[in-house]
């Protein structure tokens, strides 16, 4: 039979009062915040990168909203304003014979394919994400284990 000792609790004391004062002080929200604007600025880039380029109008117009907490979900919109935005993404009919002066030919195909060019974006960024948020997750409990204020973005 073992014999079991005193045991000392003061370090599982100070690693709880460290968690507590990171709740605290709201570190764990900013975390989250912080975590999902990056990931919708490399989310953006790649939708960017991906995006056709007639006038560059398109590509411009890719905009990330501010992260916003609606109960316990945190939401963060990327969008584009451009009134065709959608057409290129998702694909549009269109009227075969008909003149463009914009391209400067008639129509000819009945059905223009989608670009998918956020759809395939953001199917990429949540391949990724457990990698990232693992990567940053580690570095945000080493910090707060050792006492160091959690990085400013």
């Amino acid at each position: 039979m073992s014999k079991w000792s005193d045991f000392d609790f003061k370090e599982f004391k100070k690693f709880a009062d460290m968690f507590n004062k990171a709740l605290d002080e709201r570190v764990i929200e900013r975390f989250i915040r912080d975590f999902l604007l990056e990931m919708a600025y490399r989310a953006e880039r790649k939708i960017k990168k991906r995006t056709p380029v007639n006038t560059g109008n398109l590509r411009r117009n890719w905009r990330v909203g501010n992260v916003q907490r609606h109960g316990n979900a945190y939401v963060v919109e990327i969008y584009n304003n451009t009134d065709y935005a959608s057409y290129v993404e998702y694909g549009h009919r269109q009227e075969v014979g008909r003149y463009v002066p914009a391209i400067g030919k008639r129509l000819v195909q009945p059905w223009v394919e989608g670009r998918f060019m956020m759809t395939v974006s953001m199917q990429e960024i949540e391949r990724e994400l457990p990698k990232y948020l693992e990567k940053r997750m580690t570095e945000f409990l080493d910090n707060i284990m050792n006492g160091r204020p959690p990085r400013k973005e």
